[in-house]
C-alpha cells in the first residue's frame, strides 16, 4: 500500500467512526433573560369616583369619594426603582337638603404621623373607602403603601369624621376578620 492509500484508508475510518458515534441530544434549553422595561415617566394609579347614601344620624347623607393622580407632588419611587404619581382623594359628605356638610382633600402627608418617613418616600395614599356608621361618626378605611398594583403591601388607618366635621386618623390594629362593632371610644372621639 503506498502513501495515498493509507491517507485515504485512514480518513474513511475516521469518517466511519464520526458518523457511527452517538451525539448527545442538548436538552438544556438557553433563552436570554427577559428584560423589564421599565416606563421613562411615571406611573399613575387608575382614577376612581365612588357614590354611596348612608343612614346617619336620622337622616340619608350622600358620601362622594375621588381618587386622582397629582403631577405637582413629588415623584414616588418605589424598592424596585419604578416611578409613580402620589394621589390625592376628596371626601365630600352632603346633607339630605343637598347643602355640603364636609368637603376635604386628602394628601399622604395628611397621614404621616402614622407612617415612617423612609415608607413615606416609597408609597402613596392608596385609597380611603366608607367603612360604617359607628354613633356619631363615620368611619372611613384608609391606606398608605405600595402603588404597584400587584403589592399588597399597605398600612391600613382609619379615618373618623364627627358629626361636627372633626377628623380623627389612627392606625388601624383590628384584624379582618374581627366583627366587633365598634363604638366612640375605638376612635378616640
Amino acid at each position: 500500500m503506498n502513501s495515498k492509500q493509507i491517507l485515504f484508508l485512514a480518513t474513511v475510518i475516521i469518517l466511519a467512526f464520526t458518523a457511527c458515534s452517538k451525539k448527545e441530544k442538548q436538552t438544556d434549553i438557553i433563552a436570554p433573560k427577559p428584560v423589564e422595561n421599565m416606563p421613562s415617566s411615571p406611573q399613575k394609579m387608575q382614577d376612581s369616583n365612588y357614590k354611596e347614601t348612608v343612614d346617619w344620624i336620622g337622616k340619608q347623607y350622600e358620601v362622594n369619594i375621588s381618587r386622582r393622580s397629582d403631577e405637582s407632588m413629588p415623584i414616588i419611587e418605589d424598592i424596585d426603582g419604578k416611578k409613580y404619581y402620589d394621589n390625592k382623594i376628596t371626601v365630600k359628605i352632603i346633607r339630605p337638603d343637598g347643602t355640603v356638610f364636609f368637603n376635604k382633600t386628602f394628601s399622604k402627608s395628611d397621614f404621616s404621623s402614622y407612617v415612617s418617613n423612609d415608607y413615606m418616600k416609597q408609597s402613596a395614599l392608596l385609597g380611603i373607602v366608607f367603612d360604617q356608621v359607628s354613633g356619631n361618626n363615620l368611619i372611613f378605611a384608609a391606606s398608605v403603601g405600595s402603588p404597584d398594583v400587584l403589592s399588597d403591601e399597605y398600612i391600613p388607618l382609619t379615618l373618623t369624621i364627627s358629626r361636627m366635621g372633626d377628623i380623627n386618623i389612627k392606625k388601624d390594629t383590628r384584624l379582618d376578620t374581627d366583627n366587633s362593632p365598634m363604638d366612640d371610644d375605638d376612635f378616640g372621639v
